[in-house]
């Protein structure tokens, strides 16, 4: 499973750069430039400067903007609203991710050729006060029916990243479980050892392998 960093500089512990630099050196593999009200010209100086911090790190840059700015940003992976996706069809990207929020969505991306599928909120998150969560019946579902990865989002930490992994999610997205993190490399490695420990039970011999890469 794979761990992606949604940025929210607005709640960010510290300056965003600063904390995106200590979340892709801790491991994360995906970081998701998500600062829907800055102006294009600043998002575009952001951008090249998180670009140029993933690429040092080897993880891989995203950006949830239209597919413009990411394209004038050099990013070779976008993540698009459901609705942009189904109005312009696939943009011309390396990677191209969705959001959906039911199976029927999820299943139309699908057809159309996302690369992934982000599904949520699955769980109750401060991020969407307010918003029930969806759960994992319908995220599970979707992964066994769609070709493309489902990556959940909404509520996921240390606690439950296991459980949403067991259901069929091939990722994990958490925005403030990173950005509100006081040490990104503490929380990255819990996360891997909680994924590693839930292999371990069921699978021993694959587990004790997999909890000796993350000590």
């Amino acid at each position: 499973m794979i761990i992606v960093s949604v940025t929210d500089r607005k709640g960010c512990v510290r300056p965003l750069l600063e904390q995106a630099e200590l979340i892709a050196a801790a491991g994360a593999d995906m970081i998701v430039l998500r600062e829907k009200d800055l102006p294009e010209d600043e998002l575009l100086d952001m951008a090249a400067s998180l670009k140029e911090i993933c690429r040092r790190h080897r993880t891989e840059f995203c950006m949830d903007s239209p597919a413009d700015v990411a394209r004038a940003a050099g990013a070779e992976t976008v993540w698009l609203p459901f609705r942009a996706f189904m109005e312009s069809g696939r943009p011309c990207f390396r990677k191209v991710g969705v959001s959906v929020h039911s199976l029927e969505e999820g299943l139309q991306a699908d057809g159309l050729g996302a690369d992934f599928l982000v599904y949520g909120n699955v769980f109750e998150t401060a991020c969407k006060p307010g918003k029930p969560a969806k759960g994992l019946e319908e995220m599970e579902t979707l992964a066994k029916a769609a070709k493309a990865p489902v990556y959940a989002i909404g509520g996921i930490g240390p606690g439950n990243i296991a459980m949403v992994r067991d259901r069929g999610a091939s990722g994990a997205c958490l925005m403030s479980g990173l950005m509100k993190s006081e040490d990104p490399t503490a929380t990255i490695l819990e996360l891997r050892r909680n994924l590693c420990g839930r292999l371990q039970r069921h699978t021993p011999f694959f587990g004790s392998i997999l909890a000796s890469i993350v000590k």
